[in-house]
């Protein structure tokens, strides 16, 4: 109805306003103000808007959605509704009784502060598929679903049913049984919604909104998870909720690169809100803008470019910014359609590991729920945001890899594996199938020292192939120790130490000549005594087939997360190198520069620049970069800047001049 043969192509370009205080006559003239904007698709939610969240009723919102579907038609716009299904709304909040989750003591806890969460054993259900199918008369492309809530619910449902299942009341389970329940009530919700989807349309797609890094689940439940998402989206760019300056400026990249690891062949979106979180009505700078849209779109995904304020907001210079990116992407819509990563470095992200290993929470708004008190030295989201921020300051082209794309480890030379402490037999055969096929895995700490459900293994799950054993004992070093790798990297002091990180497993090593890397005897002070000369085993380096294991038993990447030490940036950077392709390197950058490469189906080569070089966020302008160097395989010949509209001049063979950088820089090779 109104607007057949609008196809959705893979890539998209989707427009979100995620309120409505308008008036009706202002409502129906979105679509051609989107359109106007430069965006291809609305994921829909101020037609039928229950204040911030959204729920469709027929007798409510029909007259006014059939009236905006033919603008949105005439628009050439497609349409994703939304759907909430994590809240209880103002206007369906008076069923809490009937709908709410309640706490342990009876009560209605409050999401945002303001409402109910809806209990997914209740007759909401009914309710909310029976708003699903009356939308079957639109021609739409399908649904976002926000949420479902991942919260134990005590209610009256719930108690029995948990009881039913367990064999116990509630009030006397286990915390592991509570979140079993839960998870296992929010993966039955979703898959009966697929269903239904499926079978009002068969052409519908719908997603929801996954939070990749919470950790709440291992890797075969994710798998399940992931089920019911045709596209997989994240909120890669909601930010900040924490201080500004606390905020990892690769989170929105990272987080489309994860998203195309668990994707397969689905496309992936982020989700971009354009405020700064959590002020709705105020917006990120225009530099912000910029370079958190150009991060999710030089890593594969679809941009949601959503706002919780009046549209009138993107009258200012942060709107114009957003148009221009929006405009831009339209303008090369084509190249986008359909590309591949060149990266020849991957992040292995464990599902597994963060599933049951102690970490850090993310922060959301919707899924910052991670994190717990597991008895673990280590923090699982830092020795991962380690990894990244690593790769990231070495202006490296990556991606992420994790156990539900084992299969694309042959594309990469080099696999960073952060404190990977759990890993199935499955895994590991894969990883050590990567080395002996000519790759290199390069892991720290923990490394294979549990299986996939967190039961320590008799010996670690690489030891053999890496020529090392863990003894069972960890040494603490404090924050006033130190190791070297000597003939290898050569710290500039007289001694060629480096510091140490605190935690590190203690390890015997069969050969000696697999030794690469020692520490110093632990001192008990600072300023104790002259530290003795590094003698203790801290790293090896190992042939496995035709490739190599380097493993340092320092938690060396959580380390550099919390002091970004340039020693230990120099040192991995050399050891990567030596095993990578290097045939994408950028020169005389700062740290702050990200690089990412991708080929696309258009038979030309995509270089994104996203310069987050500033001494305060958030970054109202990126200092101003000189005299870079792209360095790039020799059958290139012809460099030219989409973004600042320049043909960058060869200054030799494979080696083009990036004379200024400002935020961003979209280079195609040809």
């Amino acid at each position: 109805m109104y607007n057949k043969g609008i196809f959705m192509k893979k890539h998209l370009r989707i427009a979100a306003l995620q309120c409505n205080f308008q008036t009706p006559e202002q409502t129906l003239a979105m679509p051609e103000f989107w359109q106007d904007f430069g965006f291809n698709t609305e994921q829909l939610l101020h037609t039928h808007a229950d204040m911030y969240s959204a729920v469709y009723e027929e007798n409510v919102h029909g007259k006014l959605l059939e009236e905006y579907m033919k603008n949105s038609a005439a628009a050439d716009m497609g349409t994703i509704v939304y759907m909430n299904c994590h809240i209880l709304g103002p206007s369906i909040a008076h069923h809490k009784e009937e709908w709410g989750v309640r706490d342990a003591d009876g009560n209605y806890p409050l999401s945002y502060g303001t409402y109910p969460a809806c209990c997914l054993n209740s007759s909401w259900v009914d309710y909310f598929f029976d708003c699903v199918e009356s939308l079957k008369k639109f021609d739409i492309y399908g649904f976002f679903f926000d949420g479902p809530p991942y919260h134990n619910c005590y209610c009256p449902r719930c108690q029995e049913k948990f009881e039913k299942l367990y064999g116990k009341k509630q009030s006397e389970a286990t915390p592991q049984e509570l979140d079993e329940f839960t998870y296992e009530t929010v993966l039955a919700f979703k898959d009966a919604l697929y269903k239904k989807v499926k079978s009002v349309n068969p052409e519908w797609l719908m997603y929801f909104n996954e939070g990749l890094f919470v950790g709440r689940a291992d890797s075969r439940n994710f798998a399940r998870q992931l089920a019911s998402d045709d596209i997989v989206g994240t909120e890669g760019g909601f930010f900040y909720y924490i201080q500004p300056k606390k905020h990892d400026i690769w989170h929105c990249a990272s987080s489309a690169k994860l998203a195309e690891a668990v994707a397969g062949d689905k496309p992936t979106v982020i989700f971009f809100a354009g405020d700064h979180k959590s002020w709705g009505w105020f917006l990120h700078t225009p530099a912000e803008t910029a370079l958190c849209y150009m991060s999710a779109l030089g890593n594969g995904a679809s941009i949601w470019y959503g706002i919780h304020c009046n549209p009138d907001n993107l009258l200012s210079n942060t709107g114009a910014m957003a148009k221009r990116l929006v405009q831009f992407d339209k303008k090369y819509d084509e190249l986008y359609q359909n590309t591949r990563s060149l990266a020849d470095t991957a992040v292995f992200y464990s599902y597994d590991t963060a599933a049951n290993y102690h970490q850090s929470s993310e922060e959301s708004d919707l899924y910052g729920e991670g994190g717990d008190t597991r008895d673990f030295l280590g923090d699982y989201r830092m020795a991962v945001q380690g990894a990244f921020g690593l790769c990231n300051h070495l202006n490296m082209p990556y991606d992420a890899v994790c156990e539900l794309n084992l299969q694309d480890l042959k594309r990469y030379k080099v696999v960073l594996a952060p404190n990977l402490a759990m890993v199935s037999d499955k895994t590991a055969q894969a990883l050590l199938e990567f080395v002996a096929d000519g790759g290199t895995l390069i892991a720290d700490f923990e490394f294979g020292m549990f299986d996939e459900n967190g039961c320590k293994r008799e010996q670690g799950a690489f030891a053999a192939a890496a020529g090392f054993s863990f003894t069972g004992q960890y040494l603490d070093h404090s924050l006033f120790n130190y190791c070297a790798f000597p003939e290898f990297y050569d710290a500039d002091n007289t001694h060629k130490w480096i510091p140490a990180p605190r935690w590190s497993a203690g390890i015997s090593v069969k050969e000696a000549d697999d030794i690469f890397g020692l520490a110093n005897p632990p001192m008990r002070g600072c300023y104790e005594m002259k530290p003795q000369d590094p003698s203790v085993p801290y790293a090896v380096k190992k042939r496995y087939g035709q490739g190599t294991i380097c493993y340092i038993s320092g938690a060396a990447f959580e380390h550099y997360f919390d002091f970004t030490n340039v020693a230990w940036r120099e040192f991995m950077g050399k050891l990567i190198r030596t095993y990578s392709g290097n045939d994408f390197v950028l020169h005389n950058a700062t740290t702050g520069v990200a690089m990412t490469v991708r080929e696309s189906a258009e038979k030309c080569v995509l270089v994104h620049l996203t310069n987050y070089t500033s001494a305060t966020r958030p970054i109202d302008r990126s200092a101003v970069l000189h005299d870079l160097v792209l360095e790039v395989p020799e059958k290139f010949t012809r460099a030219v800047d989409l973004w600042n509209g320049q043909e960058l001049e060869k200054i030799a063979t494979g080696k083009f001049a990036i004379k200024t950088l400002s935020e961003v820089s979209v280079i195609k090779l040809d």
